[in-house]
């Protein structure tokens, strides 16, 4: 079965659409009984499961209020009601028919399963994708409102009542049955699949998701008291994963090294990663939703790109805050950034330059694969000596069409593609890949071995030494050169740098609870921040604009900082600050009905329709109690 034929799958099978019965009730009988006696036709109904359940390039929002990267403190936006405390009730739309219709599918092929004839090989391998998907498919889910009806029969005319008016499984109860579903599909998936099928699932991809989970449920979010022991499941977890993918041939991209020219500051090229294939021999890639030009694709490149170079009528998306260029470690892996203690008045200060100007010297060289900042180069449409520039009056669009922060984004930015490939992008996207199980196991380390845990340790370097980071005299990457910093606020800055952009930092910081608790004495928590003026202004200083723009395209980059001033943008009354409304623990939550967006509120058309279900508390009338 040809990866373009899942791509194709992607493209023209049909998803089901919503009916009025909450967990679609309907006849099977049409779907030939057949198909399940031959691998190939099975594997055209299991493309659909794909379909369904495949994340889109950028990953999934719990809700259209943004993006998960608008949702988080990478950029500037601040149009989220999410953020903003405001979110009303059904506004998260997870819990839905559709999400149910994906799950009974894939009960329907257990069942048909039951009666195969397929040799014994080849059964596995179709329930191992079932498995798999049945576990991703629910996880979705628990994390957004913790416990919900966890279907492991598929619901006709016939079931009993218990079964098509199912009530919520308690959130431990859900973790059971996912650890359980994954673990059946550890034990079934092969190790790898043949290259023209490079997008289906491994055992190691079931074993990376359930380390993911375990690591959620650890994290405060579901996990206020701190139970050990949910932290040790969740080390063996991370460690098995982690130990079944260097089996299976899965390990960081090393092959990232680039020349280092005037240029391009650094001897690597982070953005490899990202644009390098698992087809094309990428190791790291564990699960991906693959895209193929002229087949499928997605238009992230005309989106993120300058408006110079689109002719986009609106401004780009992900630009980059302040807060996140500051959390890029200098090239010998020392934080440089301190938070202000005011939440009201909170900046972010950069300590690694006397002179904020020579902000861009010496940074991690994940920093210039992240980042296009001003006077950089950053190539673009064939032209290899473009610059980018962000100062007032530095650009030839509109205001309205410029970066608000000064800076843009440049991740999964692939400059091969041009022209009318920036709306026809088939860049993957990378949903799992090994250097977040090493980043889940080291977190898991640390939370169970303590802070001065040897795996935690080594992994973490491993992602610096692949990341460029110079070693140090002692040879932990600048790990131990900012002792004022606790090793989990170091972790999760490990996290958000490695994997900016990548639909993670928003569960980061709901699951560790940033939002309204500070992470450390560094890292203080997000709620009271106005985000929005996170960003500078970039204003010549003793020059013309037009003395200055006749000889900037010849100035070395390291010429260019003395040109200019830079000024922190308003934070006045106008720019709002983040209310993310949360009750962290049990007894904070019991009682209230004023919104709870740590677990979120079934939607009240579902909740009428099926009796069984229990609204979530910390809504109105919630009995749930999602931390059981």
């Amino acid at each position: 079965m040809k990866i373009k034929s899942i791509v194709l799958a992607l493209l023209f099978l049909p998803l089901f659409s919503a009916c009025s019965d909450f967990l679609d009730v309907k006849d099977e009988a049409a779907i030939n009984p057949a198909i399940w006696d031959n691998e190939n036709s099975a594997k055209l109904y299991i493309n659909n499961v794909y379909t369904q359940c495949l994340p889109a390039f950028g990953g999934e929002s719990p809700m259209g209020d943004g993006s998960l990267a608008a949702l988080s403190d990478e950029t500037d936006g601040m149009g989220s009601k999410l953020l903003l405390g405001t979110l009303e009730e059904g506004s998260a739309g997870t819990f839905s028919a559709a999400t149910y219709q994906s799950i009974r599918y894939i009960n329907t092929a257990f069942d048909a399963m039951e009666s195969s004839t397929l040799p014994a090989d080849a059964q596995a391998r179709i329930l191992g994708q079932l498995y798999f998907f049945r576990a991703f498919q629910h996880w979705k889910m628990v994390n957004i409102y913790g416990g919900v009806p966890y279907m492991r029969d598929v619901v006709d005319y016939q079931s009993e009542d218990g079964i098509r008016n199912a009530p919520r499984n308690t959130t431990s109860e859900c973790i059971s049955f996912l650890k359980a579903d994954l673990d059946s599909a550890v034990k079934l998936l092969p190790a790898s699949w043949p290259a023209d099928e490079y997008a289906r699932i491994t055992r190691a991809a079931a074993a990376a998701l359930k380390g993911r989970i375990l690591l959620f449920y650890a994290s405060p979010q579901f996990n206020p008291a701190n139970d050990p022991d949910r932290w040790k499941e969740a080390y063996d977890a991370n460690l098995f994963a982690k130990e079944l993918c260097t089996t299976d041939g899965y390990q960081l991209m090393t092959e990232i090294a680039v020349a280092k020219t005037p240029q391009w500051p650094v001897s690597v090229d982070f953005n490899k990663v990202f644009i390098t294939k698992k087809s094309a021999g990428n190791p790291e890639v564990i699960m991906v939703t693959p895209y193929l030009q002229s087949l499928k694709y997605h238009g992230y490149e005309n989106s993120v790109r300058p408006a110079d170079v689109t002719n986009a009528l609106g401004r780009p998306s992900n630009l980059p805050s302040w807060d996140l260029v500051a959390a890029f470690p200098m090239k010998d892996g020392k934080l440089a950034l301190k938070h202000t203690p005011a939440a009201s008045t909170r900046t972010t200060v950069f300590t690694g330059n006397t002179d904020i100007r020579k902000y861009y010297q010496d940074r991690d060289p994940r920093f210039y694969a992240t980042i296009a900042y001003n006077g950089s180069y950053y190539p673009l449409e064939g032209n290899a000596m473009r610059r980018q520039w962000t100062y007032t009056g530095g650009e030839s669009v509109t205001s309205d069409r410029t970066s608000t922060t000064g800076f843009y984004n440049r991740k999964f930015v692939n400059p091969a593609i041009t022209g009318a490939d920036m709306t026809k992008t088939y860049t993957d996207w990378i949903e799992i890949r090994y250097a977040e199980v090493l980043l889940n196991l080291a977190e898991a380390a640390f939370e169970h071995e303590g802070a001065n845990s040897t795996i935690g340790y080594d992994c973490l370097k491993e992602i610096r030494a692949r990341a460029g980071i110079e070693p140090g005299t002692d040879g932990f990457y600048g790990l131990k050169s900012n002792p004022e910093y606790s090793i989990t606020e170091i972790v999760m800055n490990e996290r958000r740098i490695e994997m900016a952009f990548e639909g993670k930092r928003f569960w980061d910081l709901r699951r560790r609870n940033m939002f309204t608790n500070d992470l450390g004495n560094n890292f203080l928590k997000l709620n009271g921040w106005k985000k929005s003026g996170s960003g500078y202004t970039f204003t010549l200083t003793g020059t013309t604009a037009t003395a200055f723009n006749s000889i900037r395209n010849d100035l070395p980059i390291d010429s260019v900082y003395k040109y200019f001033n830079m000024t922190a943008k308003s934070t006045g009354p106008l720019v709002k600050p983040i209310a993310y409304r949360a009750y962290t623990t049990e007894a904070e939550l019991i009682g209230k009905e004023d919104r709870n967006y740590n677990f979120f509120d079934i939607p009240q058309n579902i909740l009428t329709r099926s009796p069984a279900l229990k609204q979530t508390i910390g809504w109105p009338n919630g009995e749930f109690n999602p931390f059981e």
